[in-house]
């Protein structure tokens, strides 16, 4: 019991140490007023290139998965003739990770241009053109990633037939869950825990980060709750389901 007392008390002076190093060396190169003026640089470039970094980025990841797709299905297509015990399912994994990676940054990325440009002054505004012709393309690479993570699903329940395979159902992630051997679940539980001890620091890194901006040019209250709601959400979830 002194011992567990003795290391609880040596950690809480390391991190109220670390803390004040930490304000001291932020007040000493301003911070704040570094990250804001890359709050502003970042802007303007998105505002000016706005429309291709949204046709780039969800692209050159669906492109990504393509390729890590065939290379995968060859790879896994001659392990299967060769009858060989382990498969080199790497690329496929990473197939599945950049269909997924795509398809937030296809979401995230046309709502924020529809929501920039509402704010753009009349001579900026991209048109009704242009603001047409990225929801076409919103809409088309929705329905092909979807296409896309339903071929990839099928090619892995062609070798592994006991694997759930419907991903236009609303309990695909629960029922895929479920039909896994042991040996999966525990690497996906395992994958779970650590992605939720990386996420939980991250958001008090973005918190810190927003507040050092807020204290040169406010925000607004919106950013910081929405954070604690996200950080809210992930422990009681983590809590919940430890239980």
């Amino acid at each position: 019991m002194k011992k567990l007392k003795s290391n609880f008390t040596v950690r809480l002076i390391l991190l109220m140490v670390l803390g004040a190093l930490t304000g001291i060396f932020a007040s000493r190169i301003q911070i704040d007023e570094l990250l804001l003026s890359l709050n502003r640089n970042l802007e303007a470039f998105y505002f000016k290139h706005a429309f291709t970094i949204y046709l780039v980025l969800p692209l050159a990841l669906t492109l990504l998965a393509l390729g890590a797709y065939f290379r995968g299905k060859k790879q896994v297509s001659e392990d299967l003739a060769l009858d060989r015990d382990l498969l080199r399912e790497g690329s496929i994994k990473r197939s599945n990770l950049y269909i997924h990676l795509a398809s937030v940054f296809n979401f995230f990325f046309f709502m924020l241009y529809m929501a920039s440009s509402l704010f753009r002054s009349p001579n900026q505004n991209p048109g009704v053109k242009t603001i047409f012709l990225s929801l076409v393309y919103f809409i088309v690479l929705s329905v092909f990633l979807v296409y896309f993570q339903k071929r990839l699903v099928d090619f892995i329940h062609s070798y592994r037939p006991d694997l759930y395979s419907d991903t236009l159902s609303f309990s695909y992630a629960k029922k895929r869950l479920e039909s896994s051997d042991e040996r999966e679940q525990l690497e996906i539980y395992r994958a779970g825990y650590k992605a939720f001890t990386i996420l939980m620091p991250s958001i008090g890194v973005c918190s810190l980060l927003l507040f050092f901006v807020s204290t040169v040019h406010f925000v607004g209250l919106a950013p910081f709750l929405l954070l604690l709601v996200l950080l809210s959400i992930g422990l009681i979830s983590f809590h919940h389901y430890s239980v």
